[in-house]
This record gives structure tokens, sequence and C-alpha cells, in this order.
């Protein structure tokens, strides 16, 4: 089997790990581990609550990726040929 590859952790040209891309899959898993312990400790889960939270967290992360990455490939589109 090959190694999982966290490519969807990469930026823009897939040289580096992201700083907002980690922090957004964290907070994902830190949504579903909270919500694992809830119902662990009071023994209810409700879908509506979980799916309006998970689903404002990928929204909400999903557009400030995306903004970021339209900025960086702007501004790298402007910047000056060999500047780098």
């Amino acid at each position: 089997m090959a190694p999982i590859k966290f490519n969807f952790l990469r930026g823009i040209g897939n040289e580096h790990f992201d700083l907002a891309r980690i922090a957004w899959a964290l907070s994902i898993l830190a949504g579903i581990g909270y919500s694992g312990a809830h119902m662990f400790m009071h023994g209810e889960f409700n879908i509506i609550e979980f799916g309006t939270g998970m689903g404002a967290l990928l929204a909400a992360g999903g557009a400030a990726v995306a903004t970021k990455d339209t900025f960086v490939a702007r501004a790298a589109a402007t910047s000056a040929p060999g500047a780098e």
C-alpha cells in the first residue's frame, strides 16, 4: 500500500504545507472529536446541529482558503519575473 500523501494540505505549487489548510483540517477534526465526546458524556447526538456546525466549518474554511489562494496567485502573477 502506498503511503498517504497530504497534498490537500499543500499550498499553491504543491511545494510546502499551507498553515490555513492545516488549521482548517484541525478545526474539522476538533469538531468531530467534540461531537463524539459530547455523545459519549451525555448520550445524545443531534444530527441537525452537527450538520450545521460541520457545514459552517467547511464553508468558512473553504472560503478563507480560496480567498487566500486567489490573492497569492494574483501576487505571483503580478510580481516581477525572476524576483523569487
